[in-house]
């Protein structure tokens, strides 16, 4: 058997599963979601959506918004949640929304793994599908 090629990953072991997608509203247009990740997305349907564009301080404000907000300050003896990245994610992701416009009509970041404060966020799965 040739050996085609081979995928080195990060190795992922903690942080907070959150989701980033956009959706595409009849009315709106796209719009940028972010909530808690993983199972829990579909278990507490915890999300915050927002039209774009939309400033920094209102990405900090959908994360404050959700009902499970406080796993990213640290719970039960976890560190808290590298927040800074998460919301440079949902802005390099509401960027990608407004300049692919109608082109891009879904996409699903889950789960994107917020690491601990100052080590980023990694997605683990992603879903794009285009127009």
């Amino acid at each position: 058997m040739d050996l085609d090629g081979i995928l080195v990953c990060q190795m992922v072991e903690r942080g907070v599963e959150m989701v980033v997608g956009v959706t595409q509203d009849p009315l709106f247009g796209p719009t940028v979601t972010v909530g808690l990740g993983g199972v829990l997305v579909e278990i507490l349907a915890d999300a915050a959506v927002r039209v774009p564009p939309f400033s920094e301080n209102t990405a900090r404000d959908m994360l404050g918004e959700l009902r499970g907000h406080r796993l990213l300050e640290g719970v039960r003896g976890a560190p808290p949640a590298d927040v800074d990245a998460l919301v440079d994610v949902v802005m390099r992701v509401q960027r990608m929304a407004m300049e692919l416009g109608g082109d891009l009509s879904e996409l699903d970041i889950n789960p994107l793994m917020v690491l601990p404060r100052g080590q980023g966020a990694v997605a683990l799965d992603a879903l794009a599908i285009c127009r």
